[in-house]
């Protein structure tokens, strides 16, 4: 596992040059189901990480997105989960482990 430090920023659409990926905050939930259905028209996949709290809701925007890309391109989706822990240190310098899952979804 790679250390981290705490960031509690979220929310943002990066692009890499491995895939696409959309890290689910605490923003309107449309508005991440919007980033990932922009991401999957211009690319073959995308993952959604989440991590804490927001693994629910990544889970929630996951199902979502692959019933409107349905809908609106009449394309189906593919989805493989992975779930692991982050390790950080928080602002008084104690280790606490954070549960994460990526989920990606891949045009079929």
């Amino acid at each position: 596992m790679e250390k981290k430090k705490h960031n509690k920023e979220a929310g943002i659409v990066t692009k890499t040059s491995e895939t696409n990926r959309v890290f689910i905050g605490d923003k309107p939930f449309m508005k991440y189901v919007i980033a990932t259905i922009m991401q999957l028209k211009e690319n073959p996949e995308v993952t959604i990480k989440a991590r804490g709290k927001f693994i629910s809701r990544g889970v929630d925007i996951a199902e979502v997105t692959k019933k409107r890309f349905k809908e609106q391109e009449n394309i189906e989706l593919e989805d493989s989960i992975k779930i692991g822990t982050d390790k950080f240190e928080n602002e008084e310098n104690k280790k606490i482990n954070v549960s994460t899952i990526d989920i990606t979804l891949t045009k079929k």
